[in-house]
């Protein structure tokens, strides 16, 4: 069974964009080289919430891909970026299949003014 996965990469946002979509083509050539590729989006530069290593802001980018063997991709995703000083933050996740449940309408109860309120 094939599992899904979606990869947010943080490359640092001091760096040109020339290197940073470098930075981005090399990890998306280890993807395809290492599983079932499906796409990437690109978040564009934004502010941190907070400090990371001296940087106030990254560039963001969302992969996403499958994978059926047994290997430990997130593993070989983590060497991956190790000793890559372009990548802030990343994490890697397995998708869930969101399902769409539909809801039932409301039936509007009506309103009766006199149960309310006392007779004197």
């Amino acid at each position: 069974m094939k599992q899904k996965y979606e990869s947010i990469v943080i490359f640092d946002g001091s760096l040109p964009d020339e290197t940073v979509q470098k930075q981005s083509a090399a990890f998306e050539e280890f993807l395809k080289a290492n599983t079932e590729f499906e796409r990437v989006d690109a978040w564009g530069k934004k502010s941190l919430a907070y400090v990371i290593n001296k940087k106030r802001t990254g560039a963001y980018f969302l992969y996403l891909f499958q994978d059926q063997s047994e290997k430990n991709i997130s593993g070989k995703i983590d060497k991956f970026f190790q000793l890559n000083d372009a990548v802030v933050r990343h994490l890697t996740v397995v998708r869930e299949e969101h399902k769409i449940i539909e809801r039932k309408p409301r039936i509007p109860v009506p309103f009766d003014e006199t149960s309310d309120r006392e007779d004197n």
